[in-house]
């Protein structure tokens, strides 16, 4: 087990040690370089008998991982510390990260006490209600500024999507900065698939979108499995937990019959069986933190439409668009696939990073040939978004997935997002102007010429959002 853990912290120093990628981290760290050539990048908080630090990667796309090493005066080479003020920036920042950690919800501990309070919440006060449903469920509500959110899930599970969600609309505010009162969306948030088609159905709808925003009633439904997804790693933990007392008990049977001289190859056996748990019992826990971060992608995506609806560009209140608010659809749905990846910590949005799943599927539909052309984007409806049975993924994905490139190259590479250039944009549309004529003004290129560069910029660009090279 030493082995292993000293290959992990192997590895790691191998990344702490690399130049910090574009679009990735613009924080400053203090910098630990030894005699064998590894450099660490942290927080050093002890010197003095060897150096004693928190190395710290925010590598793009990635929530922040950390961890403690103490190096002996023989390893190191030299230290190079940020100054005074700089390194109490990063101090607090890092107090900051620390205590974000500390406060997201374990997931054994969220199975085995869902209803114990998680700290720092304790400014979200929830208050019970019917919930929409129907029957007798009650459903615990929460109302902010940009939301109010209703949940028939456990109040664990409604007090942490209340703090994320406060997160977010905060982050969106400060990347889009509101040019409108705006009223606040109703977000549902059913416990399980089956609460969600049932509220579905209820709306005279059939989607197979496990999350959807309706701007004509101003709400948000998504699909939050948690209940489900809880369940069966419980089940997984119990069978776990009899798998190690059988190992136990195994261990005590050899002892006693070999008078406390097991040998070898059976000791070794019993090392292998308990490692395979516990690689088993991290995968489990990394699944699930992969499937809590879908769930909570779904709704930072329906909620930034509602945001841009509402907080940034409202439809003129002599019409409704069709709910769009004047905002084309292939930017509304590229943009909130931009920010449904962000990564938010310590009251920052870490954005700029390419989706790596969405690069390669790109990549794939250049080499074909088949990515969709812009002026196809630009004339594109709001129906050619909307998967409603099977027959509609392949086009509704090659829509999101040409929309989410676009509004890549538009807001990382012309950085557009937030200027007065997009408002006119925006506006020019609402009036009624030709989508590739107002486009055609927007970037100040004819389509033929924008579109060239486009491509060139796709077919170079690196998951970590910088451009150069093969790709």
């Amino acid at each position: 087990m030493k082995r292993i853990l000293f290959v992990s912290l192997l590895l790691l120093s191998g990344v702490a040690g690399a130049d910090n990628p574009v679009g990735g981290d613009d924080w400053k760290y203090d910098i630990v370089y030894l005699k064998n050539g590894i450099n660490y990048h942290g927080l050093v908080y002890q010197r003095g008998g060897g150096v004693q630090m928190w190395c710290i990667l925010r590598n793009p796309g990635r929530p922040a991982v950390f961890y403690r090493v103490h190096f002996s005066e023989e390893e190191v080479a030299r230290v190079e510390m940020l100054p005074d003020d700089e390194h109490e920036k990063l101090r607090q920042r890092f107090e900051m990260l620390r205590e974000e950690h500390r406060r997201m919800p374990d997931p054994w501990k969220a199975i085995e006490s869902e209803e114990t309070a998680i700290p720092g919440t304790d400014k979200i006060q929830l208050q019970e209600t019917p919930w929409r449903g129907g029957g007798k469920t009650k459903a615990l509500a929460y109302r902010s500024t940009h939301f109010e959110l209703e949940s028939n899930a456990s109040r664990r599970i409604v007090v942490v999507a209340a703090e994320q969600l406060e997160q977010v609309y905060a982050a969106y505010a400060r990347c889009l900065p509101p040019r409108a009162k705006g009223r606040p969306t109703t977000i549902l948030l059913p416990q399980s698939r089956a609460d969600y088609q049932a509220l579905v159905r209820g709306q005279g709808r059939s989607l197979l979108n496990p999350a959807f925003f309706d701007p004509e009633k101003n709400q948000i439904i998504c699909a939050f499995d948690w209940k489900q997804m809880s369940a069966e790693l419980q089940r997984l933990h119990n069978e776990h937990v009899q798998l190690r007392e059988k190992v136990t008990k195994c261990e005590a049977e050899l002892r006693k019959a070999y008078k406390g001289d097991i040998p070898a190859e059976l000791k070794a056996a019993l090392i292998e069986q308990c490692r395979r748990i516990q690689a088993a019992e991290v995968h489990n826990q990394e699944t699930c933190a992969r499937a809590r971060q879908r769930l909570f992608q779904r709704l930072f995506h329906e909620a930034f439409h509602a945001y841009l609806l509402n907080f940034v560009y409202p439809p003129p209140s002599s019409q409704n668009l069709g709910g769009e608010g004047g905002v084309p659809r292939w930017l509304n749905e590229g943009l909130a696939q931009i920010f449904e990846t962000a990564v938010f910590e310590v009251g920052e949005l870490r954005i700029g990073h390419a989706d790596r799943e969405r690069l390669e599927a790109v990549r794939r539909a250049l080499a074909q040939n088949a990515l969709l052309p812009v002026a196809d984007l630009l004339r594109s409806k709001a129906d050619q978004f909307l998967v409603a049975h099977n027959g509609d993924r392949q086009v509704s994905d090659r829509y999101y997935l040409a929309s989410w490139a676009l509004a890549f190259y538009l807001t990382f590479d012309r950085k557009l997002l937030g200027t007065s250039a997009l408002d006119t944009y925006v506006h020019r549309l609402q009036r009624g102007v030709d989508p590739l004529e107002a486009f055609r003004e927007l970037t100040g290129q004819p389509l033929a010429d924008f579109e060239r560069a486009f491509l060139h910029y796709l077919n170079h660009l690196h998951p970590d959002g910088h451009v150069g090279g093969s790709g």
